[in-house]
């Protein structure tokens, strides 16, 4: 199709769309929520789950994204109610140092020290 008569002609390449990574934590087929799991030993199958990115202020969203750092949780553990760790910064924390423990398993400490700056363990 001919584009030059348009009033706003598009471009002709495509946006490179971005990669997203497997969590290095969580399998997402296994359709468990993480905390579900870890704080309450329950390991019911969900239809729905929602991606949370472990580390997820500011520019540590996209570094999380890039690394694997994330895991599935159910709405109610996400961001809804007391326990949503969108809501509760003692769940936010465990989540954090999980994803500290599982990063240095790959990487070490120092690397996780370079990219995040801060120690969550």
């Amino acid at each position: 199709m001919d584009k030059s008569g348009l009033m706003f002609p598009k471009p002709g390449k495509k946006k490179k769309r971005r990669q997203h990574s497997k969590s290095i934590i969580q399998n997402k087929e296994d359709k468990k929520c993480y905390l579900c799991i870890l704080l309450e030993d329950n390991w019911t199958t969900y239809t729905y789950l929602e991606e949370h990115h472990i580390f997820f202020s500011k520019h540590q969203r996209a570094v999380s994204e890039r690394y694997g750092l994330k895991v599935y949780l159910c709405s109610y553990h996400h961001r809804i109610g007391p326990l949503a760790v969108h809501n509760n910064q003692k769940y936010r924390r465990l989540l954090e140092a999980k994803g500290q423990q599982a990063f240095e398993a790959l990487y070490g400490h120092e690397r996780f020290m370079e990219v995040f700056g801060e120690n969550y363990t």
